[in-house]
């Protein structure tokens, strides 16, 4: 019953992810804290290691359809790395609750600009002139941002490359998810294999999460291909104001309480 459990929430979080061009962590890891009963750090690590197949998965259909820019994934992935290292020393130093605060005005703000913005950018529209010097350090600059949020809030990448690809960089919500995927696999699988070495990863569950998330993920992106750009960038909005609204509650002062 267990491993089937896990399997239908990997095949959820497969789906999620692989829609939307995040980490089906953001519907694993609830689930396996408030329902399954596991400690928070251990849900983070095993999500982890399922979202490396969910992902894998994802990105394989969008690639095959041409939506992937690898150049652009690699040097998001390139920042991506250096920002986990900076997010990962800085922990300790930064205050979490303004950093939560911070970041949920950002997310507000890219959601705004997704929701007012017109139509779907057409595809092969971004960063159609090549990537100079300044488009590169751009890109390195969101790779490194998105590297440290995530290292010190536990907020998947994707998160920040999807929104930051569309606005700034205008590419088509399809190629922006598609290439989003493309850097989360490397980065959770890194991730994955610190937590594993630290014994974190609870496997079989991961097992079963994975190979969920290997028919969720390819579902979703599948799905995500037969859905207008427009309509998915509106969605997508309104996810970032569901994360920012989880990110407000997170920076809460955590207030005495009277007995």
């Amino acid at each position: 019953m267990a491993a089937a459990s896990a399997v239908l929430l990997g095949l959820a979080g497969g789906i999620f992810g692989g829609m939307f061009g995040v980490g089906g962590g953001l519907v694993m890891v609830p689930v396996m804290v408030l329902l399954m009963s596991v400690p928070q750090h251990r849900a983070h690590a095993t999500s982890l290691a399922a979202i490396v197949a969910s992902s894998a998965a994802a990105v394989t259909p969008l690639a095959v359809a041409g939506k992937v820019h690898w150049g652009v994934a690699a040097i998001l992935l390139l920042g991506a790395v250096v920002g986990a290292s900076v997010g990962a020393g800085a922990i300790a130093r930064v205050s979490e609750i303004w950093l939560a605060r911070a970041f949920v005005v950002l997310v507000l703000v890219a959601a705004a600009r997704m929701l007012l913005q017109g139509a779907d950018a057409p595809p092969g529209s971004g960063l159609a002139g090549g990537i100079g010097l300044l488009e590169g350090c751009g890109l390195a600059l969101v790779g490194l941002a998105a590297g440290s949020v995530a290292s010190m809030l536990g907020v998947g990448g994707g998160i920040v490359f999807v929104p930051a690809l569309v606005t700034l960089f205008g590419f088509a919500q399809h190629e922006a998810q598609a290439t989003s995927l493309a850097v989360i696999v490397p980065t959770a699988a890194v991730a994955a294999w610190v937590h594993a070495r630290a014994g974190r990863v609870d496997w079989p569950k991961a097992i079963g999460l994975g190979a969920g998330g290997l028919a969720g993920g390819a579902l979703g992106a599948w799905s995500a291909l037969a859905v207008d750009g427009l309509i998915l960038r509106r969605l997508f909005a309104v996810i970032l104001v569901a994360m920012a609204y989880r990110m407000l509650r997170k920076a809460r002062p955590h207030l005495p309480v009277a007995i």
